[in-house]
């Protein structure tokens, strides 16, 4: 018997994480107002929680909990054995709500919100980090950020039990939007909503405690900058022709898929 009373909260970085944690834990008294980071059970992660403590933390808290989840859903991410057989089992069982947000507008976040760390990417222009190897931000070796971004969306997307979010409607339609999800959740809402709040770095993704790629380093000897937050079609200011044509081979289809291509 699956004995966790878990929801997967998953997203590509930069796309919407907490505003649907928010506004899930803010306006459902069913929803514990704590929100795990399954990625934080991996040896390497910066923020790391050994096995058994996570198991005890998950099964102490009362009502539905948020697990907060980036990585892909076949659960590669996690290197010990019994860590990725935990971690599957909660991606396999969990409901799961899937933000997306346009692929363009995730990466022009994801570049300002890895200069705040990283000195390869404040030294770069936004043309040459939309072509680096995704395995630089925790990807894939040999995959473009389009096309792992691509990649991301399609996965998560084919997953059982699972309620597709877009970002522009958490910003457009936001009261339609919590209702949306409570109603997949089978969980109730309090009787005056919490509005949007603007999103704020996750402690596990606070500059001075970035993850660098998979390995977990640890930034060291820069001062954390204020978070910049974006708004939908920011891509525009950014992409020149030859970026949008670059990110349309990369990444066309699932941006066709998903509405965003315009």
């Amino acid at each position: 018997m699956f004995i966790f009373n878990t929801v997967v909260v998953a997203t590509h970085r930069r796309s919407g994480t907490h505003w649907a944690l928010d506004a899930l834990r803010h306006n459902s008294p069913d929803i514990n107002d704590s929100v795990m980071a399954l990625e934080q059970i991996e040896a390497s992660h910066v923020a790391h929680i050994p096995l058994g403590k996570f198991r005890r933390q998950l099964l102490n808290l009362d009502g539905k909990v948020l697990l907060n989840v980036h990585d892909l859903p076949a659960g590669d991410y996690w290197q010990g054995r019994n860590e990725r057989q935990f971690a599957r089992t909660l991606l396999r069982h969990s409901p799961t709500i899937y933000v997306h947000r346009d692929g363009r507008d995730v990466l022009v976040s994801l570049y300002y919100y890895m200069q705040s760390f990283s000195e390869t990417v404040r030294n770069q222009s936004f043309a040459q980090f939309l072509r680096a190897d995704a395995a630089v931000d925790g990807g894939e070796a040999g995959m473009s950020r389009p096309g792992y971004w691509a990649r991301h969306a399609q996965a998560w997307l084919h997953k059982n039990n699972m309620l597709p979010v877009p970002y522009h409607h958490l910003e457009r339609q936001y009261e339609r939007t919590v209702r949306r999800m409570a109603s997949f959740l089978g969980v109730t809402l309090r009787q005056d909503l919490q509005p949007l709040r603007l999103p704020g770095p996750p402690p596990s993704e606070r500059p001075w405690r970035a993850l660098l790629g998979r390995a977990g380093r640890r930034r060291r000897g820069a001062q954390p900058a204020a978070p910049r937050v974006g708004r939908s079609g920011d891509w525009r200011h950014h992409f020149d022709k030859r970026d949008i044509d670059f990110f349309m081979r990369e990444a066309g289809e699932m941006m066709r898929e998903l509405g965003y291509a315009d």
